[in-house]
């Protein structure tokens, strides 16, 4: 009977599967079944230039869209024809558009349904109209048109009027980039000279786009510069200013050029290594987000350990609420995956407040790995015989000093191999931290992936001081464990303050 189910659900699985396959369309002699790109205008033209007959493959990064081109898992990308300029400008020689412009998309700025909005919103568009007029707008489009992404520079503005507050996720070179944790591009361009004419400064969090676009519809970022596409449905949620720029969204396919065989194996990688560390002082990006991964790590594991002692001694005072509510909020905690937890936090509960996305981080990794400790202290304390307690009340000692001195060190050995683990995986739990404008180690190598339009090196890089950082926290952790032991006491610890 199990066997019969089995077969039938894997006839209905690939039965499902033949049926939604693609049937591929024939563009300039190239068969096209998959297409890649992000969820906006392009894939509009797409689903209308081929209706179904092909499968639309969302990715979030110029840099996945050319890996999953390379490694043949989308046959083509549906993009603005200045993202190929600037792939060809990087040196991507293997790629080619294939036929006719399948569309326009325009771009904007975003700004929130807010009276703080619409009149930064009106400053802007006013501004615009002016460059147009003057014909520096033409100027500006035809400069970066190139797709060339030089070196940004950090602009010399007043900030008499205020400063605002720039969400951008930085990997829409060349309309938005991130070089040398500066903003570069034809949309950072006009940033800049509408800060300089209106007397603003402007800081600025990088985050993906889905997450910044939230950041300012709740008031926590003023502008939105994402290479953001307008669309009606966008337009529900956001203010738009008026466009900024319109382009040809275009399909880039593979070329025929043997481009690895020409150069030789050793010269790509030589290359790539420059392009993803050296060039604009890249590997500065990963020093820093492995700071900040550090910052977040140690600095929970800290706070989450004192908090979980202290929960710990709460709970054994049998108050039936706070357990009660110590109880219900673990099991809450334990049902919330983290990440939607990190965004509750940094965009509802301190929705409108300006703070920063790390000691948001801290907090959630905090109270994550408090509860962590509460229950392994719990599980610990219960593995010690209750005559020991007993024992102790026997010789005099109070409830809680017999928890303290005779429970708690032997509960502390018991549990502290599995608290080793949950410090390890809170380190690669902080992978996420992204979602909240926070530049971490994983953030950072998608900032250089977006650079660099190359996934492959950015992820060994970072997979590799992934390793590395485990390895010593293991071992740090290995050594505390070791001076904690009693097997490992020298004859003096054991004899302290005995009488010979």
């Amino acid at each position: 009977m199990a066997r019969k189910i089995i077969l039938l659900l894997l006839s209905l699985f690939l039965l499902t599967g033949l049926c939604c396959a693609a049937k591929g369309v024939m563009v300039d002699g190239q068969e096209i079944k998959r297409i890649g790109g992000w969820p906006a205008k392009s894939e509009e033209h797409v689903r209308a230039t081929f209706h179904e007959d092909i499968e639309y493959v969302y990715l979030m990064t110029i840099g996945d869209m050319m890996e999953a081109l390379r490694q043949k898992k989308i046959d083509a990308i549906a993009m603005s024809s200045v993202f190929y300029n600037a792939l060809r400008a990087s040196g991507e020689d293997e790629i080619a558009v294939l036929g006719d412009p399948i569309g326009k998309t325009s771009y904007a700025f975003v700004f929130a349904y807010s009276e703080h909005g619409d009149r930064l919103r009106n400053e802007f568009n006013a501004f615009l109209r002016t460059l147009k007029d003057t014909g520096v707008l033409d100027e500006m489009k035809e400069r970066w048109m190139r797709g060339e992404t030089p070196s940004a520079e950090e602009p010399n503005l007043s900030g008499e009027n205020g400063t605002l507050r720039i969400a951008t996720d930085g990997s829409c070179p060349p309309l938005i980039y991130l070089s040398d944790r500066k903003l570069g591009g034809y949309e950072a361009e006009l940033l800049q000279r509408f800060c300089k004419e209106r007397g603003y400064d402007y800081k600025f969090t990088v985050a993906s786009f889905e997450v910044n676009l939230a950041s300012v519809g709740n008031g926590q970022n003023d502008i939105g510069i994402n290479a953001a596409e307008y669309t009606p449905e966008r337009a529900e949620s956001f203010r738009f200013s008026d466009v900024t720029f319109t382009d040809d969204c275009v399909l880039v396919v593979r070329a025929d050029a043997d481009v690895e065989a020409e150069q030789g194996i050793w010269a790509i990688v030589k290359d790539k290594i420059n392009r993803a560390l050296i060039r604009e002082n890249r590997w500065k990006l990963l020093v820093y987000g492995m700071g900040t991964t550090l910052v977040i790590t140690l600095s929970s594991v800290v706070l989450g350990t004192v908090l979980g002692f202290f929960l710990c001694f709460a709970h054994r005072e049998q108050n039936r609420f706070v357990n009660r509510a110590m109880d219900a909020f673990s099991r809450f905690l334990a049902g919330m995956p983290v990440v939607v937890l990190l965004m509750v936090f940094y965009y509802i509960i301190f929705s409108g407040v300006e703070v920063s996305g790390v000691l948001v981080s801290i907090l959630v990794f905090s109270i994550l790995f408090a509860f962590s400790v509460f229950d392994m202290l719990k599980s610990g304390a219960a593995s010690v015989p209750r005559g020991q307690t007993e024992a102790a009340l026997a010789l005099g000692f109070s409830e809680r000093q017999a928890f303290r001195k005779f429970v708690l060190p032997q509960a502390i050995l018991t549990f502290f191999p599995t608290y080793r683990s949950e410090i390890v995986n809170l380190l690669k739990s902080t992978a996420i931290v992204g979602y909240i404008a926070v530049q971490d180690l994983t953030k950072v190598a998608d900032l250089i992936r977006a650079r660099t339009f190359d996934a492959f090196l950015p992820l060994i890089f970072i997979s590799v001081l992934y390793l590395i950082l485990t390895w010593l926290f293991q071992r740090i952790t290995n050594w505390i464990l070791t001076r904690l032991s009693p097997r490992n006491r020298t004859a003096d610890e054991i004899l302290r303050g005995v009488k010979p």
